[in-house]
């Protein structure tokens, strides 16, 4: 049999992921991922500088072995995780998923699938539990998108459960700005802004994590400053896609211009 790398069965899962065929995924996985693999405490795998950052930010425990991105035995198993719910094979998939989060914490699409499965379960407060994790790992638009609207379905099932209007009326703000960072059509600013100052408030998330935003700007000034221009260019277009910051945009268009002038020298 080909022994295939993490990485070709990452890619080819995925590929079947996406083109729903759940069948050939789930062939692929099952031959190639061994569900029994045990993990050492303190052993690692970050996609990028961000996710390490945030991991001791807010994991905050040692790192005794670093894996190489060729190793993403994190993404491995969310995507096996992933694969297992097709199937409505739950306690694989959960252990899938915590292997993935073993690996990497800061992975939110290990995060999302134990979510799911607490969902599935009727565990609802893990499931909230969980879901507001997601939003210290969230750095793309689509997984904030994603973590304001696994919100916004546990306080509908509040609502549901207990009918108390404030319920319904914070799941509505969340699914607002779920819309705000998906490819919805995006709400007028002022509505946007009340929703904000009512869900902090009452404690809860409203936007980006500052942490992922102050990382990634320092991240992005460091690396211009030491002339790694690409990498800087990174960070910084992960704050922009977040915050929309003018601002932020004037240094990308400036790191641009360093890019190209360097390809015409």
């Amino acid at each position: 049999m080909e022994i295939k790398s993490i990485q070709d069965i990452i890619n080819e899962t995925q590929s079947a992921l996406n083109l729903k065929d759940y069948e050939l995924a789930y062939k692929i996985a099952k031959e190639n991922i061994d569900l029994n693999k045990e993990y050492k405490e303190g052993e690692y795998v970050f996609k990028n500088m961000l996710e390490e950052f945030l991991f001791k930010v807010h994991i905050k425990k040692e790192i005794t072995r670093k894996y190489p991105l060729i190793l993403d035995y994190s993404t491995l198993y969310s995507t096996y995780g992933e694969i297992l719910l097709k199937f409505e094979r739950i306690e694989e998939a959960e252990k899938s998923f915590n292997l993935s989060i073993n690996y990497n914490p800061t992975n939110v699409s290990g995060l999302f699938g134990l979510s799911k499965i607490k969902k599935y379960t009727n565990k609802w407060e893990d499931y909230k539990n969980l879901t507001l994790e997601t939003f210290k790992f969230a750095y793309t638009p689509k997984d904030l998108a994603k973590s304001f609207r696994n919100l916004a379905i546990y306080y509908f099932k509040e609502y549901d459960l207990k009918n108390k209007e404030e319920d319904k009326k914070i799941g509505s703000y969340l699914i607002t700005l779920s819309k705000k960072y998906s490819d919805e059509e995006e709400p007028k600013d002022i509505v946007i802004e009340e929703i904000e100052d009512y869900l902090k408030s009452k404690g809860l998330p409203y936007g980006p994590a500052i942490e992922i935003i102050t990382i990634c700007k320092s991240l992005g000034f460091q690396l211009d400053e030491a002339k790694k221009v690409v990498p800087a260019l990174h960070y910084f277009k992960i704050v922009y896609d977040l915050t929309k910051d003018e601002n932020i945009k004037l240094t990308i268009d400036d790191l641009n211009e360093k890019i190209e002038k360097r390809l015409n020298e």
